[in-house]
């Protein structure tokens, strides 16, 4: 057997694997990945590991002890952030890749002070009202602009535009033309009011990320470095590996399951894809499939609970919602998203004669699940906690404690205090990107709170729509594609949830609803061409046309433009429904879904001509209207379909094909 195919990874590979991991401190990035310096000097080395891990623990503290008032953990947390990014992230291509330049340690120290100032004089300032000094806007000013300044750095230069952009229009609002004007503020009132309160910088994004979000990060980074990647990655090539088209279904259910650990699409990519991509060539898929395959499956991965990345903890903040009902609702529409791209690979898979892996080229099922089955553990332990009410910082506390603990149990991943160093480092790093976002994205919701734009904005949208649902859903939707083009996930979908779901809830869908609306549409740069971000990676990687890859990914991830319409439309997809009633929507909505995959793909026994694949179209519009009675209709049509092409348009093509041989 050739060990190349052989799917139990080596340490090498397992290590291959987490160091790509590690480099991909930028999950969702908007142009380009964005690496972080080299450092070579080991006093640099021993400082920047220092606060790293000194980050980690101390929220890891906060989780369990309780965090202090709002103004210190944020503060703190604010101010780890800019440390590490100045001395790690070089300001230019033309900077130094091995150490911070004189100018970096100068920002470094002035992060150090601004954070520091708005911990100590935050009470001043709220029982002094209104009024500020020249000095305390000169510190505002030097704080926003060291916001901008990384989050330039990390993950480019879209989002700090965008936030200028805000902050502009907060100057000058009463010469803006029509409906978005308002009576403007002065230059004082407003970088005070970012700054210098919890409403901006400092508002509700840093608390979300600095008391939910990082601690699923460091999380996310215990069980990479104790062994779970290895147990994720078997796993699914132990369930279906030798089922048809098997190593691309598997490479479907690994993206989804580290999904959940990461809560990432372009990392997501980058590290699984260098293992399932070349399988899935090798085993007959085209390159540029087998890269989509794995940017729309790990596009999915952002939707799977219980992480989800950071935009559910915002959602559940946002929407004024338990955590765990954002997790509840998620879960049947990511099994849906799953089961479509699934059910495309398996058409591609008998399209093309593909079939699974040999059994001595897969691990064994039993042994996988037994030496990997504990690294479940840790989201049981979520799951069950955000059940019975507690939060999910303190959930992921727990999680973090028992898988540390597990490790430590088995021989094979046991650590000592160098790797609990490096690991709590790794975590702060990695944690940057959410990080480097805070301040900006704080800046953007601080203009919205101060001038009202939210309003405004709902009301523009109304306009333009003329009321009709349908379509201020479909605006929603280009917007969010357009924003996609230079913004993180998260980035775009926070500005999506103070300007455009005001506009969906004013039109008479619940706040959650509209929340998940912008949720599932900001994740479709990943894999909507021309920019694709996700399916670019896979490109690189299987070494296929971009566009090509791109268009593919989109097909096979229809199901982020359709899942924002069965919120809006269905109630059982909120969960809001008896339960015979939410299983039968979800069972219509997948065969919708599966129709509207034979319609794309052109294949089904065999392949279609122009007139069944309408017919396909048209039954899953059926499906997925809210009718039992237009569900029926549309199953039929499924049905009529397939008994056509079995028992008339292939035996045609056999007869034909037997004429000829």
């Amino acid at each position: 057997m050739d060990e190349e195919k052989n799917i139990d990874l080596t340490d090498q590979e397992i290590a291959k694997i987490e160091e790509l991991a590690e480099q991909v401190t930028e999950v969702d990035a908007p142009v380009g990945l964005k690496k972080h310096r080299t450092l070579e000097s080991k006093t640099l080395i021993y400082i920047t590991t220092f606060i790293a891990c000194l980050f980690s623990l101390t929220y890891i503290y906060f989780a369990y002890f309780g965090y202090p008032n709002p103004q210190i953990s944020r503060g703190a947390y604010l101010g780890f952030v800019l440390v590490l990014a100045f001395i790690l992230f070089p300001a230019t291509r033309r900077s130094p890749t091995n150490r911070p330049t004189f100018f970096d340690w100068v920002l470094v120290a002035a992060a150090i002070y601004s954070c520091w100032f708005f911990v100590a004089m935050y009470e001043v300032i709220v029982f002094r009202g209104a009024v500020v000094t020249p000095y305390e806007i000169t510190v505002s000013v030097i704080g926003i602009l060291l916001c901008l300044e990384v989050t330039r750095r990390v993950v480019g230069n879209f989002l700090p535009i965008v936030a200028i952009i805000f902050l502009l229009y907060a100057y000058f609002g009463p010469y803006v033309p029509g409906m978005l004007a308002h009576r403007g503020y002065t230059f004082a009132r407003i970088v005070s009011f970012e700054f210098l309160t919890i409403y901006g910088v400092f508002g509700s994004v840093t608390a979300i990320f600095a008391n939910f979000v990082f601690l699923f990060v460091i999380l996310g980074t215990i069980l990479e470095r104790f062994g779970a990647a290895r147990f994720f990655i078997e796993l699914p090539y132990a369930l279906v590996g030798r089922t048809r088209g098997g190593p691309a279904k598997a490479a479907v259910l690994v993206s989804g399951f580290i999904g959940s650990i990461s809560g990432s699409a372009v990392a997501n990519v980058t590290t699984t894809g260098t293992f399932t991509i070349p399988l899935m060539k090798r085993t007959g898929y085209k390159p540029f499939v087998a890269a989509a395959v794995e940017a729309s499956a790990s596009t999915g991965g952002q939707m799977v609970p219980p992480i989800m990345g950071a935009a559910a903890f915002l959602i559940a903040e946002f929407a004024n919602v338990p955590y765990i009902t954002v997790v509840l609702v998620s879960i049947g529409p990511a099994i849906l998203y799953f089961a479509s791209v699934l059910w495309m690979v398996h058409l591609e898979a008998v399209q093309e004669g593909i079939q699974g892996l040999k059994k001595e080229e897969l691990p064994d099922i039993r042994k996988t699940f037994k030496k990997g089955w504990f690294y479940i553990t840790p989201f049981v332990i979520i799951f069950v906690m955000l059940f019975q009410g507690f939060s999910p910082g303190l959930a992921a506390f727990y999680a973090i404690v028992a898988t540390v603990l597990i490790g430590m149990i088995n021989p094979a991943t046991r650590m000592g205090l160098g790797g609990f160093i490096d690991m709590f480092s790794t975590a702060g790093r990695r944690s940057l990107l959410i990080g480097s976002m805070a301040g900006s994205i704080g800046l953007l919701i601080g203009v919205v709170q101060l001038t009202g734009l939210g309003l405004k904005a709902s009301e523009f949208i109304i306009d333009l729509s003329g009321g009709i649902l349908p379509l201020a859903i479909i605006l929603v939707g280009i917007a969010s594609y357009i924003l996609g083009m230079g913004l993180t996930v998260t980035s775009s979908y926070v500005i999506l949830a103070v300007l455009a779901v005001p506009a969906l809830t004013e039109l008479g869908i619940a706040m959650l609803a509209a929340h998940l609306i912008v949720f599932w549409f900001s994740q479709d740069a990943n894999v909507t061409p021309p920019v694709c971000l996700a399916a670019y990676a896979g490109a690189g990687i299987a070494g296929a046309n971009p566009m090509q890859t791109g268009w593919q990914s989109f097909m096979f991830a229809r199901g982020l433009y359709v899942m924002p319409f069965m919120f809006a439309y269905v109630p059982a997809f909120l969960l809001k429904a008896p339960l015979y009633d939410i299983l039968l929507n979800y069972i219509a909505v997948g065969f919708g879904l599966m129709a509207m995959g034979i319609f794309f793909k052109g294949y089904f026994v065999t392949r279609m001509d122009w007139w069944e694949r309408i017919v396909a179209a048209l039954a899953a519009v059926l499906l997925w209207t809210p009718c039992h009675y237009q569900d029926s209709i549309g199953l039929l049509l499924i049905a009529a379909l397939y008994v056509y092409e079995k028992k008339v348009v292939e035996p045609r093509i056999l007869q034909k094909r037997d004429a000829t041989v």
